[in-house]
């Protein structure tokens, strides 16, 4: 069967070969779709041209019907409300991205004001940066440092005290606990000497002094929720320099491009970042390999609800390219650990809500729901401003994760 490559949004039609070379338009960057063509009716039975040709004109008129509609539904769609300021927040919960009015407002003005500004300017000039290239393409990449304090707990402190509550132990509950410490057992490591919990004390014991870090963490899943500090203080059992934060920004909530990737090295003193940009939408595959070059085997991830987002996205793009990548690696999801923390404190976990808290300015701030229409603009006016604000985003949201992982042990204190 006969099949041609046109773009889903203008029509274009493309050879194979060049479907081969990129699966985006070159006039609209818009995805192109395979179409499989009937036959010609010489290859078909004389009694069945008829009746073909007469229902092609239909169902052709019914194909087009519908995909017009489709495409209105999508140009329709926003994943996100702008609301008034009289709204409770807590009514919003069914959006995962809400804005305030006078927050669109604002960033509307200022996409004007940068459009203006940015006039003319080159990408190198607006971000410096350097285009860098594998064996999946080429993206931007813009690299900076940062003098930022990241703290973690060490080995001893957090195995003492994570030993120290002795509900890890399975069936050993409050008032148990209680009972034992009066007892004189005050850690898990002096119930070797009980009678009773002498076996499994042992066990875990021995998980700890090894530092066998997925056996711990998978026994204190078994008794506590994911979100409970003791999983936090896992950290201890990392070495300083295996930790990565990682973030990304995309052209919506499934399916959809990711446009920039953000991964930040913390030390003691310095955050050194590396952002990863799509100049146009076919630079995507070379993005994503570039921080997958970024990881090993050895690396702790730290994300703000990158277990349910950034890491199925990005395994996600991953498989629509066929890439073979591996991102399976350990993750302090801390937007969990956050909820329990702050629940009390703010309104909501909205990382801009959380910034304020722990009294974060940001200079160059846009609403996370608004990054895709802003690299609409870029890809419709070829203007490198709207860039800035989301390089600025993504560079922002990164140093904010490492400020607020560290910071979360304060809260447990």
């Amino acid at each position: 069967m006969p099949i041609s490559y046109v773009c889903r949004k203008c029509g274009k039609a493309y050879s194979k070969s060049e479907y081969d070379q990129s699966r985006f338009c070159t006039s609209c960057n818009a995805l192109l779709l395979k179409i499989f063509n009937k036959l010609p009716s010489t290859y078909l039975p004389n009694n069945q041209e008829k009746s073909n040709d007469e229902s092609s004109h239909k169902d052709k008129f019914a194909l087009f019907r519908a995909a017009n509609h489709l495409r209105e539904l999508v140009g329709q769609t926003k994943e996100y409300k702008v609301v008034t300021e009289d709204v409770e927040p807590q009514k919003l919960s069914t959006y995962e991205y809400w804005i305030w009015n006078s927050e669109y407002e604002e960033a509307l003005k200022y996409e004007k004001w940068l459009l203006k500004q940015y006039n003319g300017k080159s990408l190198e000039e607006a971000l410096p940066g350097k285009v860098i290239s594998n064996k999946q393409g080429e993206c931007y990449e813009i690299s900076s440092s940062c003098v930022a304090k990241f703290e973690k707990v060490t080995f001893e402190e957090s195995k003492q005290i994570i030993i120290s509550d002795l509900k890890i132990i399975p069936g050993i509950g409050p008032v148990s606990e209680q009972l034992l410490k009066k007892q004189g057992y005050t850690t898990v490591e002096d119930l070797i000497r009980h009678p009773h919990w002498k076996k499994q004390a042992y066990t875990f014991m021995q998980l700890i002094n090894t530092k066998d870090f997925c056996a711990v963490q998978k026994w204190l899943w078994h008794r506590f929720p994911k979100s409970h500090p003791l999983l936090h203080y896992l950290a201890g059992f990392c070495q300083d320099n295996t930790f990565a934060i990682v973030d990304i920004e995309t052209l919506g909530l499934s399916e959809r491009p990711i446009i920039l990737l953000g991964i930040a090295k913390p030390t003691r003193d310095h955050i050194c970042t590396s952002q990863f940009l799509l100049r146009n939408i076919p630079d995507e595959p070379g993005a994503i390999e570039a921080l997958i070059n970024n990881l090993d085997q050895t690396t702790s991830l730290i994300t703000y609800n990158g277990k349910s987002f950034d890491v199925p996205y990005i395994k996600q793009r991953l498989a629509y390219y066929g890439i073979d990548g591996d991102i399976d690696n350990l993750n302090f999801d801390i937007l969990h650990f956050t909820r329990r923390a702050l629940k009390s404190k703010i309104a909501n976990c909205k990382l801009e809500t959380v910034e304020k808290y722990l009294g974060i300015n940001r200079d160059i701030n846009i609403p996370g729901a608004l990054v895709p229409h802003f690299y609409d603009t870029y890809l419709r006016t070829k203007n490198v401003g709207p860039l800035v604000p989301i390089v600025e985003h993504n560079k922002q949201d990164l140093l904010t994760l490492g400020t607020l992982f560290s910071k979360l042990y304060e809260e447990w204190t």
